[in-house]
């Protein structure tokens, strides 16, 4: 910010002093000192207030430079750190992670508020961030091993309950099976908030598109299914080592069962 030069005017005044005496001249002039050119204010470069704290989306790398590829360390996922600028250089952000300084991707992390505790999210933490389009404000709680389950209250308060493991195995908040499962039980949320909390009204409409539910699942938990695939789930796949999982209740939803999901996510009844 560069401050207005100021121009300084000076009034020149003569004096002439005046002897009494008669045979002394008059004394000269006195003359102002020549008034010097005001130079202009040095132009002062701030650097610009950091208003955000950045997120990783995923397991990421911090590089030692803006450009190079070495490694200084790697981030773990939903790890929340403090960003050194906030201006990009080659599209990285330069950030401080356990006392380190180095650059992460700018697409390898969000822009949290710059309140947001540094450190790793709790694992409730990390399934309430996955679920947060949707389903924001819900509180979410876990337990190491319970069921899992939304609740949900003809006033419209609402709760979910995600269990940390899966089959006695510890489970990644951010692996697909959680993932899924939250997506589940969140859309068991929108189900009823859809019904503005009208428990027949909302059963009802799952079984119109629905109506002959498998012997183990009802036509609400398929719906919940669809509307998770409808939100990203991935229901099958790798759990650890040769270990799979499949994950829901009434198989795979058909167009029309998926069409109404979709309805239920932009909050209209089907």
């Amino acid at each position: 910010m560069s401050a207005t030069p100021r121009t300084l005017a000076l009034a020149f005044v003569s004096t002439v002093a005046l002897l009494l005496a008669p045979t002394a001249a008059a004394a000269p002039a006195m003359s102002a000192p020549a008034a010097t050119t005001a130079l202009p204010a040095a132009k002062v470069a701030t650097a610009k207030k950091v208003t955000f704290r950045l997120q990783t989306k995923a397991k990421t790398v911090m590089y030692t430079s803006a450009k190079g590829s070495k490694k200084r360390a790697t981030i773990p996922a939903d790890y929340t750190m403090k960003a050194k600028s906030a201006t990009l250089k080659n599209s990285r952000y330069k950030v401080t992670y356990k006392g380190k300084t180095g650059w992460v991707k700018k697409s390898k992390v969000s822009k949290v508020s710059v309140k947001t505790k540094i450190g790793k999210l709790s694992w409730a933490g990390s399934a309430k961030k996955n679920i947060k389009r949707w389903c924001k404000g819900v509180p979410v709680t876990t337990k190491k091993e319970t069921t899992n389950y939304a609740q949900v209250s003809s006033n419209g308060t609402a709760r979910i309950v995600l269990s940390r493991t899966a089959f006695g195995k510890k489970l990644d908040p951010n692996h697909a099976l959680a993932v899924a499962t939250q997506y589940h039980e969140c859309a068991h949320v929108l189900q009823y908030r859809v019904y503005n909390y009208d428990f027949r009204a909302a059963e009802k409409a799952m079984k119109k598109v629905y109506p002959k539910p498998l012997k183990h699942a009802s036509s609400f938990e398929h719906m919940a299914d669809c509307i998770a695939d409808a939100m990203g789930a991935k229901r099958e796949g790798k759990l650890t080592g040769s270990m799979t999982y499949i994950a829901g209740y009434g198989g795979d939803c058909s167009k029309k069962q998926m069409k109404a999901a979709k309805k239920i996510l932009a909050g209209k009844r089907i």
